[in-house]
C-alpha cells in the first residue's frame, strides 16, 4: 500500500513537472516570440513601442530591449504551427545622415522575395502620407518608423 502511494505521488509530481515545462515553452503571442530571439534574453525587459498585423500569420513589433537598452528593433514575427515564430528582426537606430525625409529601409526578405510590407524612418517635421503607418519611439524626437503594407 505504502508503495503504491508513492508511485502515485511520483507519477503525479512527473505529469505537474511534464505540465509546467511544456507550458512554459508555448509561445501564444508575438510578445512571446521576442524573448526567443537570442538566448538569455528571458529575463531581460521587452519595451513594446507599437505592433503592426499585417495578415492572421504575420505581425511586426517594433521593440527596445532584447539585445541592449538602446537599440531600436521592427521583428517580423509568423505564426507557425499555432505558434508565434520572431524569423527575423531589422535595427532600426536612425536615417542614413543625408537621407531624404521619408527612407525606406527593407523591401526584400533576404532571398530577394518580395516582402508583404516596407519599413522605414520618416522625419518628424514631414507630413506623413495616408499609407504608412507610423510609430513613435520614446526619446526620439526627430524621426519616426513607418510601415507600409503592399
Amino acid at each position: 500500500m505504502k508503495s503504491k502511494f508513492i508511485m502515485i505521488v511520483l507519477s503525479l509530481g512527473l505529469l505537474l513537472t511534464g505540465c509546467t515545462k511544456s507550458s512554459q515553452s508555448v509561445v501564444n503571442s508575438p510578445e512571446d516570440a521576442l524573448k526567443s530571439i537570442e538566448s538569455g534574453n528571458e529575463e531581460r525587459e521587452i519595451h513594446v513601442y507599437g505592433s503592426y498585423k499585417v495578415s492572421e500569420e504575420l505581425e511586426l513589433l517594433i521593440f527596445r530591449g532584447v539585445m541592449n537598452d538602446q537599440d531600436i528593433w521592427v521583428a517580423d514575427v509568423h505564426k507557425v504551427d499555432g505558434q508565434w515564430v520572431a524569423k527575423g528582426i531589422v535595427q532600426m537606430n536612425g536615417p542614413f545622415k543625408e537621407s531624404d525625409d521619408i527612407q525606406t529601409l527593407l523591401l526584400r526578405d533576404e532571398f530577394g522575395l518580395p516582402l508583404d510590407y516596407e519599413l522605414g524612418y520618416i522625419k518628424s517635421n514631414v507630413p506623413v502620407p495616408e499609407d504608412l503607418h507610423v510609430f513613435e519611439i520614446e526619446g526620439i524626437s526627430d524621426w519616426k518608423i513607418w510601415i507600409k503594407e503592399i
